[in-house]
């Protein structure tokens, strides 16, 4: 510190970083991330092998999905190995890296050097590396099924979870000896995840630019309108859901808002009108969903695993205002929260303070720009104390 109290830092600012997120980008999560880095005066970037349906924004799209012709597989691999002689930290996604083609087929097995010759390339030449791990990449689901009492991975719920079983929870034990220990930090996104990914870090959802944001308190002057958006129904539990729903009808007057299958703008532009929004009744988190619908103010129903709570910084759970359901009891909890309508748009401004608290992309993106400068740095998250 000078002097006068000042900080140096500030007198002599750092160097920006040149930054790479990729190759995938599954719920948005490094779109936003990367434009709080550059917020933050690095040159950060956002390219993925290829697009979705969800049509989330990239800076660069290598190829088609699935992609066949030779052009289009060399476009992928150039990138892929020249990246690391342009950016000075690459961040991969999903336990991919931007030579594992997995629309293409490739997997993990005896061709690996070739599958992660960008990640050794950028090893042998100092660059920084990280992996953020978000669900199906890492969570093994004959693990899931045995210790959790209430999981997605399970028959009737998930509709892979025999093909999980016998063979993708092989694809993600080779991904996790193969390309966690190379990397200088991983990070997982739903906090089962610390189960399975040794050695790493629970980091928030940073998929919404929550500042800026328009808030929609709910209305309680009105009919209110129920939000369920699942992107894979039998996962998030939607059945049990939409039954548990349709038995309070004969005893509550509600509107039930359903968006599935519309690109990510058009169902954001529905989210708004909703009063409250129920995320999901199984994966014992929320999701970057009920991240985007807390920001505009809404409250959020989810189901919360107690056992997973030694995984989230103890401020973060305490602060967290999920109204919680559980599977075999849904009807009576969705009833309590109908009858505390009252309350929902004081708990829909609380929701709105929690996001921009604990899932402000520049938070956590300051958060990470320590780290990238110093692989050893701690990992500090969280809101800044209030005078």
């Amino acid at each position: 510190m000078v002097a006068d109290g000042g900080d140096k830092s500030l007198e002599h600012p750092r160097p920006p970083l040149r930054v790479l997120h990729g190759p995938v980008n599954v719920g948005n999560q490094p779109w936003h991330l990367s434009r709080a880095e550059r917020a933050l005066r690095n040159e950060s970037d956002l390219v993925v092998n290829y697009g979705t349906w969800l049509q989330y924004p990239a800076d660069r799209t290598l190829a088609p999905y699935g992609a066949k012709k030779w052009g289009d597989r060399l476009r992928r691999a150039a990138f892929a190995l020249y990246a690391p002689l342009r950016y000075d930290v690459i961040h991969y996604y999903f336990g991919r890296t931007f030579m594992l083609w997995d629309d293409c087929g490739m997997s993990f097995g005896v061709f690996n050097l070739l599958r992660l010759a960008d990640l050794h390339i950028a090893r042998l030449l100092g660059r920084r590396t990280f992996m953020t791990l978000q669900g199906c990449d890492i969570r093994l689901a004959r693990e899931s099924n045995r210790i959790n009492k209430v999981t997605p991975c399970g028959e009737g719920r998930c509709p892979v979870f025999s093909t999980c079983v016998s063979t993708y929870d092989t694809a993600r034990q080779r991904m996790r000896s193969a390309v966690l220990p190379l990397v200088d930090r991983v990070f997982y996104l739903n906090p089962e995840l610390g189960r399975y990914a040794p050695n790493s870090e629970f980091l928030p959802y940073a998929s919404v630019d929550v500042a800026s944001e328009a808030v929609t308190l709910p209305d309680p002057g009105r009919r209110p309108r129920i939000l369920h958006a699942p992107s894979h129904g039998d996962i998030k539990g939607t059945p049990r859901i939409l039954a548990a729903l349709e038995a309070l009808k004969s005893r509550y007057d509600f509107e039930l808002v359903l968006v599935q299958n519309v690109p990510h703008a058009e169902a954001k532009e529905r989210y708004r009108t909703a009063d409250i929004a129920i995320d999901q009744l199984y994966a014992g988190w929320y999701g970057g969903f009920a991240v985007e619908v807390m920001a505009m103010g809404k409250p959020v129903v989810a189901y919360i695993r107690e056992e997973d709570r030694e995984f989230v910084p103890k401020a973060m759970w305490d602060a967290m205002p999920i109204m919680r359901i559980a599977a075999d009891t849904i009807e009576e909890d969705l009833a309590r929260i109908l009858d505390q309508r009252a309350d929902w748009p004081a708990i829909g401004q609380i929701s709105r303070q929690y996001v921009l608290d604990w899932h402000d992309p520049l938070m956590v993106a300051a958060a990470l720009d320590r780290i990238y400068r110093d692989p050893s740095a701690p990992l500090v998250l969280g809101p800044k104390p209030r005078s």
